[in-house]
């Protein structure tokens, strides 16, 4: 990674934290406690999830995350990682299979369509596997020709509406 593109993910950061600071002035400068703490209590989770994701020693995945929605002009992913994931031995076919699976969402999104996806991480009950479930809302070109080319690539894919859900399991 070069100095620019570090510079850039420390950017990209520190404007996501001004932005929630002015949220928590503006709603503390009405008077709306209430608000405020609702701001505070995601800030937490979120950074929960952050360092979670960061001392997970699953480098290139963590990266791909990290810089996922600076990297991305049509998609917003926000994620939640299960304490007892073992996240570094999926590290490789984590990221190539996330990546598989925005290329071919890719194939079917449309022109000035923003999608907002979340991912979960969680370990299987009972086996070594890891399992990642991705939901994505808006709408999607085709979206029965997207939901069986998912299908036929492995994924387990199910579109309602305005909402793709994908499940994967990797062992």
């Amino acid at each position: 990674m070069s100095k620019e593109e570090m510079i850039a993910i420390l950017r990209h950061k520190r404007h996501d934290w001004m932005n929630q600071i002015q949220l928590i002035q503006g709603y503390a400068s009405m008077g709306k406690v209430d608000k405020v703490q609702v701001q505070v209590d995601k800030i937490i989770q979120d950074s929960e999830q952050e360092r979670r994701l960061l001392n997970s020693s699953a480098y290139e995945f963590s990266l791909w995350l990290l810089t996922f929605n600076l990297n991305q002009d049509q998609y917003r992913l926000t994620y939640t990682i299960q304490l007892d994931v073992d996240l570094p031995i999926f590290d490789k076919k984590l990221t190539a299979y996330a990546k598989r699976l925005l290329t071919l969402m890719d194939e079917f999104r449309k022109k000035d369509e923003l999608y907002e996806g979340r991912v979960q991480m969680y370990q299987r009950l009972g086996t070594h596997q890891l399992g990642v479930s991705w939901e994505w809302k808006g709408a999607f070109i085709a979206p029965e020709r997207l939901e069986t080319k998912l299908n036929d690539e492995g994924f387990i894919a199910f579109y309602d509406g305005d909402e793709l859900s994908v499940e994967m399991t990797i062992e």
